[in-house]
């Protein structure tokens, strides 16, 4: 029972010992100020009662905060904390008060036991007492989940450098740069004012390449202006029968971040494993939906495709899932391939801050 109550609570028996032994002195304090002075004033059978109102306490509070947890995946605020604090003194106090009055109706000492002096002193003691031990409480609570996810912003900063080192070596490999610039030194001489977009995409690219590398997230808009710039050098390459419609509407956009490079991951899945043509163009669409973003193309798979290792897709998973509590959708059916990413509003990016 013991292990059950240790489970739920979320704690171990050094914190009960501590909780008990400062239960045992606060009522040996308590009785020495009142100035009793005999072997009553340590005898254990006070302390015990604080400490099962300790442990009733706790048990409030950690039904609240599993209600809460259920329902939200980031780190709790100090507006979740006051509102579960306020949850947990209510039903402390419907509890105390219901108790009492049902021992009182059973030995008949009901208007000796509820009149308003009793009731005000009683219930006073009840607010300060859960204000005493809710404190300690999620103080250690706090602290614990401060910990585990400090190690979890670790382990996905660890992750996004792998990530963001992967894409930056794919736009500087000497490939990529080398198909760049001879695509650019063709467009110069046949078509001078596409060379002159081309040369711009390719430099706005790096820039923002550059800027985004610093980032852990970044707008959803300035993702999709990233996401653009690559396309275009793409498209330039590969011809038009490649296309990509972005149907975002900004205002909605401003509210959520993306994790930096996301999208020219799953662009560049499209085209490496996809074919086009006129009669079978690869229409690329970026959508909204809701609080998803979600980027479909036709499922028309090139026979000699190279196969891929799926780290890409994996390594994305893992950083949305940390993010988000979310893991990406992945559909995938004989006519088309989709994956939904779940946004990330800018007020929860504001709390996780807080834990950085």
């Amino acid at each position: 029972m013991l292990q059950r109550l240790l489970a739920y609570l979320q704690v171990d028996r050094t914190f009960l010992l501590l909780v008990f032994l400062f239960s045992y002195f606060l009522v040996i304090s308590n009785r020495v100020k009142a100035g009793m002075l005999s072997w009553y004033t340590f005898t254990p059978e006070g302390p015990l009662m604080q400490f099962w109102a300790a442990l009733l306490i706790f048990c409030v509070l950690r039904f609240w905060l599993n209600r809460h947890r259920s329902t939200q995946q980031q780190p709790l605020s100090l507006a979740d904390y006051v509102r579960i604090l306020l949850l947990a003194l209510l039903c402390y106090l419907l509890f105390n008060n219901g108790m009492g009055f049902l021992i009182a109706a059973l030995f008949g000492n009901i208007s000796k036991n509820f009149n308003s002096a009793v009731l005000l002193h009683a219930n006073l003691g009840y607010v300060v007492d859960l204000a005493l031990y809710a404190g300690i409480y999620l103080a250690y609570i706090h602290s614990k989940q401060a910990v585990v996810y400090r190690q979890q912003l670790a382990d996905y900063n660890a992750q996004l450098a792998e990530l963001k080192i992967q894409q930056l070596k794919a736009q500087l490999n000497p490939h990529f740069v080398f198909n760049a610039l001879n695509t650019l030194d063709e467009l110069i001489s046949v078509e001078p004012a596409r060379a002159s977009d081309y040369l711009n995409n390719f430099a706005e690219l790096y820039r923002l390449s550059l800027h985004n590398s610093q980032q852990q997230v970044v707008p959803v808009m300035q993702e999709l202006t990233f996401a653009n710039h690559y396309f275009n050098l793409m498209q330039l390459r590969l011809g038009e029968h490649y296309q990509l419609q972005i149907q975002v509407d900004t205002n909605e956009a401003a509210a959520f971040l993306l994790p930096p490079f996301t999208l020219q991951l799953l662009l560049e899945n499209a085209l490496l494993h996809n074919r086009a043509t006129a009669a079978e163009p690869m229409r690329i669409t970026i959508e909204l939906q809701q609080d998803k973003l979600v980027v479909t193309n036709p499922y028309q798979a090139k026979q000699s495709a190279t196969k891929g290792n799926g780290i890409g897709l994996v390594n994305l998973s893992k950083q949305f899932l940390f993010l988000t509590g979310q893991n990406i959708e992945i559909k995938q059916s004989a006519a088309q391939f989709s994956v939904s990413l779940p946004l990330i509003p800018k007020t929860v990016e504001d709390t996780r801050k807080q834990y950085v």
